[in-house]
């Protein structure tokens, strides 16, 4: 049977899942589009249910929990401009505590507010071997929409974890970690001359798009890093910054 009316019970839960207090409240998320869905079940990450029109089914979801939707409600449902029709319901990762998290090497990432720059840092950790990562508090939450279509299935491959930074440091310290905080400051280390990985184990920290690195974050990690520009442009964007760092001290495979 197919859904066509805003007031279903089931679509009005749904739309509460494009807020994050929504998510956070059904401990579930909304992804958009077939091919985030294809990245899921690629990942063994089973929708709790998908919403399709009759022309956006595809054969493989007739082994999942599958409604019919109208094209109108796909539309009422988008958050993106062109739609493709496809929806999925998914569970909220389960918690993951600071000393199980498996890879030498960490990001952390302090306030950071855009969530498409969120989704191409976590993007670009997953292709250079950073497989955990850590969102201080203020930072953006990581299933808004625009981070997920920035990720492009990312998130299933990364440990995320939500947490204080004030505490999380000294802890990953305790656990072996050197922790470099990348700022601006003409008194921190190139990361050209700097060899953070002959550290088994190591962290990144990057902040705020407008602030930077907290005072408090700088002060606890090990080392402050910079990157060293030539140009006339004081800094890069974070998403630019997060990659060039994790390039300079990627894991060796």
């Amino acid at each position: 049977m197919m859904i066509e009316s805003k007031q279903n019970p089931q679509i009005k839960a749904i739309k509460k899942l494009q807020q994050a207090k929504g998510r956070r409240k059904a401990k579930r998320y909304l992804l958009e589009g077939p091919h985030l869905l294809e990245m899921a079940l690629e990942a063994g990450k089973q929708p709790e249910l998908i919403l399709c029109t009759e022309a956006s089914f595809k054969a493989d979801y007739a082994n999942c929990n599958c409604q019919l939707i109208s094209p109108q409600l796909a539309g009422y449902l988008a958050e993106t401009e062109s739609t493709q029709a496809v929806f999925a319901v998914m569970p909220l990762p389960e918690p993951v505590a600071l000393d199980q998290l498996t890879s030498s090497a960490i990001l952390l990432l302090d306030g950071l507010q855009d969530p498409g720059n969120l989704g191409t840092i976590i993007r670009t950790a997953d292709a250079l071997g950073y497989h955990s990562l850590i969102l201080g508090k203020g930072s953006v939450d990581p299933y808004n929409s625009k981070a997920l279509r920035a990720m492009q299935g990312s998130q299933f491959k990364l440990q995320i974890v939500q947490a204080d930074l004030d505490q999380a440091i000294p802890q990953l310290q305790s656990q072996g970690y050197r922790i470099a905080a990348s700022t601006l400051s003409s008194d921190s280390q190139s990361v050209k001359d700097y060899c953070l990985t002959d550290a088994k184990k190591w962290g990144i920290i990057l902040g705020n798009e407008g602030n930077g690195v907290s005072p408090d974050c700088i002060e606890l990690a090990d080392v402050s890093l910079h990157i060293p520009m030539t140009g006339q442009a004081e800094s890069l964007n974070v998403a630019i910054a997060a990659a060039i760092m994790m390039y300079e001290y990627r894991p060796v495979i």
